[in-house]
């Protein structure tokens, strides 16, 4: 079951909670009153990413739900490259606490075969990688719930619209 049919499940089970009996247990217990989901705002707990020679991987850790997760990257050169990626739902919490993000991109040293949340132009090296600058924003309701920037050593957090988000190291 996908995190959208429990919402829907939620939202059913949330109407019927409208005719509850009123001699059901208010203490706030959710063991009491069977509840097993929570709502947690959503927000970027952990970012990891690597790469090697053939590919890149990321991983986000979100508190809470998130709707999307989408992602930002951009070089510092004389010929930047930019792309955006959004990530796939791997593994979330029942209770609604965690959700897990993720994204492999292969790399491609054809720039008309690049394709958004497919593969990369950005080779998998300290020299690339010291060169780029990401943006990660974690959705809900529609709108940007998180996000975090970071940049590689020699680039700055300046190439992508901070916007509010944290920046963050490695």
């Amino acid at each position: 079951m996908n995190k959208l049919s429990l919402l829907a499940l939620l939202g059913l089970a949330l109407t019927a909670c409208f005719d509850k009996d009123d001699t059901a247990d208010d203490s706030g217990d959710p063991g009491a009153t069977g509840d097993s989901w929570t709502y947690y705002p959503t927000e970027i707990d952990v970012v990891t990413y690597g790469y090697d020679t053939g590919e890149w991987f990321y991983s986000v850790d979100i508190i809470g739900w998130a709707e999307n997760v989408t992602m930002y990257i951009t070089q510092d050169t004389s010929s930047p490259w930019e792309e955006d990626h959004d990530l796939v739902n791997i593994e979330y919490a029942l209770d609604g606490a965690w959700d897990l993000w993720e994204l492999t991109l292969p790399i491609t040293s054809d720039w008309q075969a690049q394709e958004s949340g497919v593969n990369t132009l950005f080779s998998g090296d300290t020299a690339m990688e010291s060169t780029m600058a990401w943006r990660i924003e974690a959705y809900e309701d529609g709108a940007v719930a998180d996000c975090v920037v970071w940049a590689g050593s020699s680039s700055t957090v300046s190439l992508v619209d901070n916007g509010g988000c944290r920046e963050i190291t490695f």
